[in-house]
């Protein structure tokens, strides 16, 4: 999934120090979001949709670079995402008040 394994195999950071920088993209996420909703106190920052998405990427890609970290191989990780995405979105869709079709 556009090399995020071995691009993960190929950055020194630790488990931690990637942790870290998901709470640091989760953050840039936050004042994107605040700015881009005119929330008050944060319209000086002129963040924009665009903004929110190019940060909630960000936010992806460690996320799914600290799961990569944790797998042994390029096959693990996608295993480990595929169930795991379904069992996460599972759950989702069972505390949804109507439930929602899948469209896979």
């Amino acid at each position: 999934m556009f090399g995020i394994y071995e691009l993960t195999q190929s950055d020194p950071k630790t488990l931690q120090e990637r942790a870290l920088k998901l709470s640091e993209e989760a953050g840039e996420l936050a004042q994107a979001i605040l700015s881009a909703t005119n929330a008050p106190g944060s319209e000086y920052k002129h963040h924009t949709l665009d903004d929110v998405r190019e940060e909630a990427v960000d936010a992806a890609i460690v996320a799914l670079s600290l799961l990569a970290q944790v797998s042994d191989t390029q096959e693990d990780f996608e295993a480990h995402l595929s169930r795991l995405m379904a069992e996460k979105c599972a759950k989702w869709r069972e505390k949804l008040p109507e439930p929602v079709q899948s469209t896979e």
